[in-house]
């Protein structure tokens, strides 16, 4: 289906740069590939952000969900060719795990505060608000629970709210999670 939006059309290069950047997954792979990148450097502006625990503690809440929920709600309904299975093991599987992994056996710990998780929503609630007005416009939405069209404001709403009490939730769970590594690891750098 080919959804005219001003002089473009989803099938034009831009169009279809636009939706793959307005997948959750993909930018979060992407803030996990930026923090990866910084605490590799060993120094500067980057390293100094990606190293802090609650930076690393927000990334692990963010890929985490991106891991639940295409488990949960999403893998049922993709059929990807043999490359794109690929990817989405890549992007939904092997990702999250080495970020878990590395975040719990080598990151430092401690220091996350009490109102940390409820901060850690500005990037998903930005998504949510990208993805309802750049979904107003282009009639696309990149996942169907916030498809408007189809489940109307009410439930998309509805299921915005859930989300988001599912990434505080998880949230305070990885806060949790990281003091009591630090017991056992203080923080470094």
């Amino acid at each position: 289906m080919n959804y005219a939006i001003g002089i473009h059309s989803l099938d034009d290069v831009p169009w279809r740069t636009i939706r793959f950047i307005s997948f959750f997954t993909i930018l979060s792979n992407m803030l996990v590939l930026t923090a990866s990148l910084g605490i590799a450097m060993g120094s500067g502006r980057l390293h100094a952000w990606a190293n802090k625990p609650g930076t690393r503690g927000a990334i692990t809440v963010y890929i985490l969900v991106v891991a639940i929920i295409f488990h949960l709600l999403l893998s049922h309904m993709v059929h990807p060719s043999p490359l794109g299975h690929w990817g989405n093991r890549l992007a939904h599987q092997f990702v999250p795990f080495l970020w878990v992994a590395c975040w719990l056996g080598f990151a430092p710990h401690g220091g996350i505060d009490g109102r940390a998780p409820i901060r850690w929503l500005g990037y998903p609630g930005a998504f949510g608000g990208w993805t309802l007005i750049h979904g107003a416009e282009s009639q696309w939405y990149p996942y169907p629970f916030l498809n408007v069209i189809h489940l109307g404001w009410i439930f998309t709403l509805r299921n915005m709210a859930l989300i988001a009490l599912f990434f505080v939730a998880l949230g305070y769970l990885i806060r949790w999670i990281d003091g009591r590594l630090a017991r056992w690891r203080p923080t470094r750098g």
